[in-house]
């Protein structure tokens, strides 16, 4: 998997002096492949090679991250101007949360690890702001309008797959999840007919219709369109094993199923609603029509982890200084939640205990 972003949206996250072909160099030597750099205009894009147990960097802020813990190694300055993780989240969320309900109901806990929808009234459709519509064409993907373009270009930034809906075209104003019977038949986005094989993660509505393949591509008959005034901004994270069976069986492949199939940290799930809703207001003209949905189990909490600093050198085959240790840790977003023991700084002792960032 590959992905590409452009150095001056890597720059609204990061402060550096590195040049891009210096971001390339250093960041290929320690961490990321960046395989690429090519200048389009008065940017440069980025092509990065991600492999399949490092989904948590394919991301403009991904990126940033490493930058910040790789390029200080070779005496480049690289410090996070703003991490839009830890910015976002629900009590962002301000509005009229009472005129557009939704009825969402999941049938199988397995298939999403969490589900979040709002909707968002009165959107005007047009073409997207000037920055976004660049970025997004150097990226690979064509801009469509401010509503879709807004869904693309939050995966590229914070790493998670969206899907926006027009919520007059979803009957009843209900949304249920669930497996797919064998033989079903979806019209994707692409005006494309799917045979579902069972099964899969699909979404009907009131009238049964199936309006999503979810994971992989929307329906046609709830889509975004020039008419469309009040959209369902969706957000989940999603059985990475159902994703990457229903892709094989159907021949169906595209960027969002490529990140849902390496699986991904519902953590990001609320950050990205809620960065949404702020890009749809700004540029959509649009409005909070209802409350927030978010159905999620299984709420994961931080990963900690008790780590030796020796182990650090026999994996990896250096001796590396306790300091660096911390410092590497530090710019990769971990946590350290005590000493070792009470009274012990993190150096003065053995072990580390560590939290895990959701990024």
């Amino acid at each position: 998997m590959n992905i590409k972003i452009t150095h001056n949206w890597l720059l609204d996250y990061l402060d550096t002096d590195a040049t891009p072909d210096q971001i390339r160099e250093y960041l290929s030597l320690c961490g990321p492949s960046v395989e690429n750099v090519e200048k389009v205009g008065d940017d440069y894009v980025f092509d990065i090679e991600v492999i399949s147990n490092r989904i948590d960097y394919a991301s403009v802020i991904g990126m940033a991250q490493e930058a910040q813990a790789i390029l200080p190694m070779f005496g480049k300055k690289a410090k996070f101007r703003e991490n839009s993780l830890e910015k976002y989240n629900f009590k962002n969320i301000v509005g009229n949360k009472n005129l557009c309900s939704l009825q969402v109901k999941i049938i199988n806990p397995t298939l999403c690890s969490r589900f979040t929808a709002i909707v968002i009234e009165n959107v005007r459709i047009g073409p997207s702001p000037k920055f976004i519509s660049e970025r997004l064409v150097a990226c690979g993907i064509k801009s469509i309008n401010n509503v879709v373009d807004t869904s693309n270009y939050l995966m590229l930034a914070l790493g998670q797959p969206v899907h926006t809906f027009d919520y007059d075209q979803i009957k009843g104003a209900t949304m249920i999840m669930r497996e797919s019977k064998k033989g079903e038949k979806i019209i994707t986005l692409d005006k494309k007919e799917v045979t579902l094989p069972g099964g899969d993660i699909v979404m009907e509505d009131g009238s049964g219709r199936l309006i999503d393949l979810c994971g992989i591509m929307g329906g046609l008959n709830s889509s975004i369109n020039e008419k469309t005034k009040n959209v369902v901004v969706f957000v989940q994270t999603y059985d990475k094993v159902r994703i990457r069976r229903t892709t094989m069986a159907t021949g169906v492949r595209t960027i969002a199923s490529t990140f849902f199939e390496k699986g991904l940290d519902p953590e990001r799930v609320e950050p990205t609603l809620v960065y949404g809703v702020e890009l749809l207001e700004k540029y959509a003209q649009g409005k909070i029509a209802s409350k927030i949905y978010d159905i999620y189990p299984k709420k994961q909490g931080k990963k900690l982890l008790v780590m030796s600093y020796g182990l650090f050198g026999k994996k990896i085959g250096i001796e590396i200084p306790k300091k660096k240790i911390v410092s590497i840790l530090t710019n990769l977003g971990f946590g350290f939640s005590d000493g070792p023991k009470q009274g012990q700084t993190l150096l003065e002792g053995l072990t580390l205990q560590v939290s895990v960032p959701s990024w």
